[in-house]
């Protein structure tokens, strides 16, 4: 504890000296920018360029009353440029010594007539109300491939390593092109397959509406990102093809190419992604999902899907899963937008995946409780073939100004066949899954806006979908079991059948700019078919039946109503909603049958106190209940993998919680500093959990229901931009900590605490020149006490630096580092890329030199903790290879 305390001081230490660094060592200009009436002129762009090169330095937006202040690292010669609509641009020289400097400035009016031909120099940053337009050219660093790579340099921009892109804190809805939306939620497909180079600008829509007659009207928090292509690029076809094939490493390869045609009629976009190098291409999952809030306008049955009970997968890893995702895939898109008239517009999707992946894989699982003490060692080949296709059709009629009718309707069909080459403590067992699925989902929603700040919504859906699997084994462990049988393989086969429809009317009625009535009522019901059935197989080849076995029906009928209302007075703003829920559940099983009627009301309430725009506090409460799932019910066990069978048998029931949550905002992402601190408690009245029996060979999980849990959370991320460093300091601080109770072989319940703690800092260079930097660490500590104590302490660090030589030549090295403290050995493991880039304009050429792990790092070993034990994991990763490849623009 002790060296942990003093850690976290020396880097608070760092920190603070940052910090103070930016009061001693910088210049400030500021000032106010008012019109000719002396009127202060709100979000005027001020931009500060060197003299020499007339590269940005920095720049800023003045506020509500007018003001700016911008800070510079050292003195010199500058220009200052003042630019907003309406109003005629003013460039000044300044030269900065070693003072401050006030700067006020009167900008006049720009007036225009018809026909007038207006130059205006390009502007880095542009807002305008909820729209913030980013140029860029004046964001470019020289290594962005795709709009991934681009979306990563560009301010306020948070990519994570899955795909996930988030502005400031709030993950974005969608990413349009020119206006229209291709994937909807489903964005990583574009992000992760577009070249950058086609980009000139990134809109940024905020408080954004999916639907055109909600705008102004619904309570909006979503954000969506429009790319703006070039105007150079968008004649008839227009596109990319890039090739990449290993050097060193035969039949390594990476294939990507684009085409995209935009007509006044019809808008195109095809691409494809072929590799085998690890990396995602952004189609492993085709359903296309059309909202991500359940309680927005349409949102109902987003969530609903089929479970699948058995999956033969390889652990997650904090590693990036390019290097040890030994994959080769091929991906085809194909995705068309067609304006039939000025009312009425078809969108189809098509996607094709084909994958096959291996992994490899070692494993130590050491049980401790009270009552038992064992060790199980497995090493596991896994071989996976999957085929996934999906197609969408979406239509759009806009009956009129105040009428619009959507209709969806999505398919996916795939097949995942599975093979594990296992060794479980010296026995050799062969797994095989056959894994099928099948979705549909059709979807109806009508608008009418009744008034000029009313909106009645009506949405309607049908979901199928199917998921059977054939599991087999050809070695069984778990004898014991079944004393009467003496069985040497297995077969478990199973499927969920889902049959979903619901209705939902939900009216919007804004009645000033701030208060908002929201009233909805619906029905919905869920049909799920589940059945199981688990054959064992003697040495003459007789299929004996086990006796876990499962056939059922479980229905779920839902009546809800819900009104919710948000009113602001002065500073405060006050969210309060009641949901009033009657549910219908019925259970059948083998001839029995069991019924459930509650009624039950679950209430929210939010309080909002905002110091200022940019300097806010919030207070939240909510009361849950959860209905219970096809998980928690069925009454049989179902194998799940080699050794462990799980049963529901909890029954027809719903769970009870309830949460409070402090929120705090300073600052604003689109500003130079941004704060957010959250801390929240749950408390579940009641809640399912586990009664588990663990054997060397076996276990058996039954989920039981029992009462109280408490889960205490809460996070602190810190955005500041240095600019006396022209860096990006992001702190990031979370922790988590819960108290439940479970069951380890029909022991009393026993008490069970999880502590964790995340912590780190990242550090991003802003520069305008040769060199720029990203570094950052973070440390995760967890702790698991029951009558035992586990505990884990992981770092991973890295740092990568951008070499941007001139406008054709660029390189990047990243390296990485992770660190696991409760290794005896073998702690600490370390990876090095590399990337260059040479660009020949003139032929829209681009040629890409490219190196993954270059220390070649073999296997990589991870260590986890539970309450009833640890596991650590070897993993083979991906070898070292060279890439050599060419990039054609069309």
């Amino acid at each position: 504890m002790k060296i942990f305390l003093l850690k976290l001081q020396k880097f608070y230490c760092l920190i603070v000296l940052l910090l103070l660094g930016n009061f001693m060592c910088a210049q400030t200009i500021k000032g106010q920018v008012s019109d000719t009436l002396k009127t202060p002129i709100v979000y005027v762009n001020v931009i500060l360029r060197d003299s020499l090169n007339n590269q940005i330095v920095t720049y800023t937006t003045t506020d509500e009353q007018g003001k700016y202040e911008i800070t510079v690292g050292k003195a010199g010669k500058y220009i200052i440029n003042f630019s907003a609509l309406s109003y005629q641009l003013k460039s000044e020289e300044v030269i900065l010594e070693n003072q401050s400097l006030i700067k006020n400035v009167i900008l006049k009016e720009q007036t225009t007539e018809l026909n007038e031909v207006i130059v205006q120099t390009e502007k880095a940053i542009v807002v305008k109300k909820d729209t913030i337009i980013l140029t860029v050219g004046a964001f470019l660093k020289g290594n962005e491939t795709t709009v991934e790579d681009l979306l990563k340099n560009l301010p306020g921009f948070n990519v994570a390593a899955d795909g996930t892109v988030k502005i400031g804190n709030q993950e974005i809805e969608k990413v349009m092109v020119d206006g229209d939306d291709f994937f909807k939620k489903r964005y990583q497909l574009l992000t992760k397959n577009l070249n950058a180079d086609l980009v000139e600008k990134v809109e940024i829509y905020q408080k954004y509406s999916n639907n055109r007659l909600l705008k102004d009207i619904e309570d909006s928090h979503k954000v969506a990102v429009n790319l703006k292509l070039k105007k150079d690029r968008k004649i008839d076809w227009f596109g990319n093809a890039s090739l990449a094939y290993g050097l060193t490493t035969t039949n390594k390869y990476q294939v990507r190419a684009n085409a995209m045609r935009f007509g006044e009629v019809g808008k195109h976009y095809f691409l494809t992604n072929l590799n085998n190098v690890g990396e995602s291409s952004g189609g492993e999952s085709s359903i296309y999902i059309s909202a991500s809030d359940l309680n927005e306008v349409g949102g109902i049955g987003n969530m609903e899907n089929a479970s699948s009970l058995i999956r033969l997968d390889a652990y997650e890893l904090s590693l990036k899963k390019s290097r040890f995702n030994l994959n080769n895939q091929e991906l085809l898109s194909l995705n068309s937008i067609f304006k039939i008239n000025e009312k009425m517009k078809i969108k189809t999707n098509g996607l094709l995946n084909w994958d096959e992946k291996a992994f490899e894989q070692q494993s130590i699982q050491n049980y401790t409780t009270s009552s038992i003490s064992f060790t199980n060692r497995e090493s596991n080949l896994i071989n996976k073939n999957l085929f996934s296709g999906s197609g969408a059709i979406d239509f759009d009629y806009d009956m009129s100004q105040n009428e619009l009718l959507e209709i969806d309707a999505t398919y996916k069909r795939g097949n995942e066949d599975s093979k594990s080459r296992l060794e479980f403590n010296s026995v050799p067992i062969q797994q095989f899954l056959s894994d099928h699925n099948e979705r549909f989902m059709h979807k109806t929603i009508y608008t009418n806006k009744l008034a000029a700040k009313k909106v009645l919504a009506l949405s309607g859906v049908f979901i199928y979908e199917r998921k059977p699997q054939d599991y087999t084994l050809d070695t069984v462990v778990f004898n014991d079991l079944f004393a009467d049988i003496d069985a040497t393989s297995a077969r478990q086969l199973s499927g969920n059948q889902i049959y979903f429809t619901g209705f939902e009317a939900h009216l919007l009625d804004r009645k000033t700019k701030y208060d908002l009535l929201e009233l909805k009522i619906g029905f919905t019901n869920s049909i799920d078919f589940f059945t199981s059935n688990l054959d064992l197989i003697g040495s003459n080849g007789d299929e004996i039946t086990s006796g876990f076995n499962n056939d059922l029906k479980y229905t779920v009928g839902k009546l809800y109503a819900n009104a919710k209302y948000k009113i602001k007075f002065g500073n405060y703003a006050l969210n309060a909603k009641l949901d009033f829920n009657q549910m219908f559940n019925k259970f059948e099983s083998y001839g029995n049958e069991e019924s459930q009627s509650s009624f039950f009301v679950s209430p929210y309430l939010s309080m909002n106190y905002e110091f200022n725009e940019n300097n806010n506090l919030s207070l939240s409460y909510n009361n849950n209940f959860t209905n219970a799932s096809l998980i928690q019910v069925f009454d049989n066990y179902v194998l799940t993998n080699n050794k462990d069978f799980l049963r529901g048998g909890s029954g027809l029931s719903q769970v009870n919680s309830s949460g409070l949550t402090l929120g705090y905002n300073l600052g604003r992402w689109t500003k130079s500093f941004f704060a957010r601190t959250r801390i929240s408690y749950l408390k579940s009245h009641d809640f399912f959990s586990t009664n588990t029996v663990i054997d060397p060979d076996y276990s058996l999980t039954n989920i039981i229901r029992i009462n109280n849990s408490e889960t205490l959370l809460g996070d602190v991320n810190i955005d500041r931009y240095l600019k006396f460093m022209s860096s990006n300091l992001k702190l990031n601080f979370s922790f988590f900590k819960s108290d439940f109770k479970n069951s380890v072989n029909d022991s009393e319940l026993r008490v069970v605490q999880n502590t964790s703690y995340e912590y780190g800092f990242e550090l991003r260079s802003a520069f305008n020149g040769l060199f720029n930097y990203n570094l950052g660490t973070k440390w995760n500590s967890s702790v698991v006490k029951t009558t035992s104590r586990f505990s884990n302490t992981n770092n991973t660090s890295f740092i990568d630096l951008n070499f941007n030589f001139n406008q054709n030549f660029n390189a990047e090295i990243q390296s990485e580092r992770y660190y696991f403290g409760n290794f005896d050995t073998h702690k600490s493991f370390y990876f090095l890329d590399f990337e260059t880039k040479y660009k020949m304009k003139q032929n829209n050429v681009t040629f890409t030199l490219t190196g993954k792990n270059l220390l070649n790092v073999k296997t990589f070993r991870e260590r986890f903790i539970s309450d009833i034990g640890t596991f650590s994991t070897s993993y083979r990763l991906m070898p070292r290879f060279l890439l050599l490849g060419v990039d054609f623009s069309f």
